[in-house]
């Protein structure tokens, strides 16, 4: 019952974390801007640690929090997300495919490509339309030296998914 109520709790926290107001940037110049972001950034980064601490299976914040501390370069905080998300979710779900893209990410931060690689390619197999995992298993056969099949995996995605770094390529 208490496990219920947890995953209920999150749920709400799921929809009430999607309608929260954005705030304003009333900074003026770029680098007062980048300096409020950052703290804005650093602010919903611990409001969100806070709230998975509350609650431990609201599935959505930690994959939030993942995605998020990967973006501050915090690799251990998204790693230790990503492995909870993979503890928590069923076998091929959403949320395993997100456990699997942010742990390859992480390897591929850290230098791993051939790490990162089979985890991509476990992602690749549970959503094959995703463009953002082929975009990374390209980055990770680039890091692996293998330039042809790099390019040959971002051949097949439609020019508009293409992110400004995979068009360089």
């Amino acid at each position: 019952m208490a496990q219920l109520l947890q995953v209920l709790t999150a749920a709400s926290l799921t929809l009430l974390w999607g309608i929260r107001p954005r705030a304003q940037r009333r900074v003026s110049g770029t680098v007062g801007a980048s300096l409020q972001d950052q703290q804005n950034s650093s602010n919903e980064i611990e409001t969100l640690r806070a709230f998975v601490r509350r609650f431990p299976f609201w599935i959505h914040g930690r994959a939030l929090l993942g995605e998020l501390s990967l973006q501050h370069n915090d690799v251990a905080a998204a790693y230790a997300e990503a492995q909870a998300l993979r503890v928590l979710t069923p076998k091929g779900s959403k949320h395993q495919t997100t456990a699997l893209f942010l742990l390859g990410r992480c390897f591929l931060q850290r230098g791993d490509a051939a790490s990162a690689l089979n985890l991509f390619n476990e992602a690749h197999e549970l959503r094959p339309d995703d463009h953002r995992i082929q975009e990374e298993r390209s980055a990770a056969y680039a890091l692996l030296g293998d330039r042809a099949q790099a390019l040959a995996i971002l051949q097949t995605i439609p020019a508009a998914h293409l992110s400004a770094e995979s068009k360089a390529a």
